[in-house]
């Protein structure tokens, strides 16, 4: 998932008297930033500097009347993006350690989203969690039948949480795991992920975005990428909630890398080019049918390969 967009950035020339700090936020082509001393400085962003993204580290110059510009970014360790199109990408968030994919009760559990972030989590080599929040609305019910669900996940290697705000189980599980680490929240709308950073961060002013009944859609109410930090030393961004994750920068290669249980499979299969669609011989449709690998992640598979 390497682009020449995001991997690279213009080479920057420095006065000298450029200070560093820490992107928080931007909202257009403004931002706020944490300078050496903690403060929180407004920015304007220089048009003719590479994009910056919330978390960040930058340059900028203090301005006379307390505001500041920013000029560059300094040498990226991670940025998420997703891919609007095969040339138009959308950043999410930089130097991230871990992405914590939440979601929530039907009907706002969906394998699909799940299964693109990973395929971005697996070609950007960050970690992925998934964290199932509002475990305080399950019924008897569906209990069972979303604990199978995730228990794919965990089967394969992905750590899963299980939370609520309400209740606060998990939370404490996540606290720990970010521990000195960079996450960023990332999923659909109304899923918690504004009521996970106010518990963690005791923010009680976040705006909390709701399950829209008539449209069962989330209300987009946190609109731009922020940065808070945690007592721990880690560091949590809370990014807008999204109706889907865009891989249409992604090719047919990096969607297998990005089904980690095929690769013990992939030697196998009689042809070396094989899709696992149609070729014969095909080691991957053999483990689904003896229950290697399951049918939802092969189809998951078959549906995300069939946009390319």
């Amino acid at each position: 998932m390497k682009n020449k967009k995001t991997s690279h950035h213009k080479p920057i020339k420095l006065s000298g008297i450029e200070r560093e700090g820490l992107l928080i936020t931007t909202f257009g082509a403004n931002a706020e930033l944490e300078d050496e001393h903690g403060n929180v400085v407004y920015c304007h962003i220089r048009k003719n500097s590479d994009p910056v993204i919330t978390g960040d580290r930058v340059y900028w110059l203090p301005e006379q009347d307390g505001t500041g510009s920013i000029v560059g970014h300094l040498p990226r360790k991670s940025l998420l993006y997703s891919g609007e199109n095969a040339y138009k990408l959308k950043l999410i968030a930089a130097n991230i350690d871990a992405i914590i994919i939440v979601t929530a009760p039907p009907p706002v559990l969906s394998e699909d989203m799940i299964d693109r972030y990973l395929i971005a989590s697996e070609n950007l080599s960050i970690p992925a969690v998934i964290l199932f929040n509002k475990i305080d609305l399950l019924t008897q019910q569906n209990t069972d039948e979303i604990e199978q669900r995730l228990t794919v996940y965990a089967k394969i290697g992905y750590r899963v949480i299980y939370s609520s705000t309400y209740t606060h189980d998990g939370l404490a599980q996540l606290d720990h795991y970010l521990q000195d680490k960079t996450g960023v929240l990332v999923g659909a709308s109304g899923v918690g992920k504004s009521s996970i950073i106010a518990k963690l961060t005791r923010e009680q002013a976040i705006k909390i975005a709701e399950l829209s009944h008539a449209t069962q859609l989330g209300k987009h109410t946190t609109t731009t990428t922020h940065l808070y930090h945690l007592a721990n030393g880690g560091n949590l961004i809370d990014s807008p909630g999204v109706r889907e994750f865009g891989l249409r920068h992604v090719n047919k290669d990096q969607v297998l890398n990005g089904f980690i249980e095929f690769k013990s499979h992939l030697q196998q299969c009689k042809f070396r080019d094989c899709r696992h669609q149609t070729e014969p011989g095909c080691a991957i449709k053999q483990a689904v049918k003896d229950k290697k690998i399951t049918e939802q992640r092969f189809q998951s598979y078959c549906k995300i390969l069939a946009e390319k």
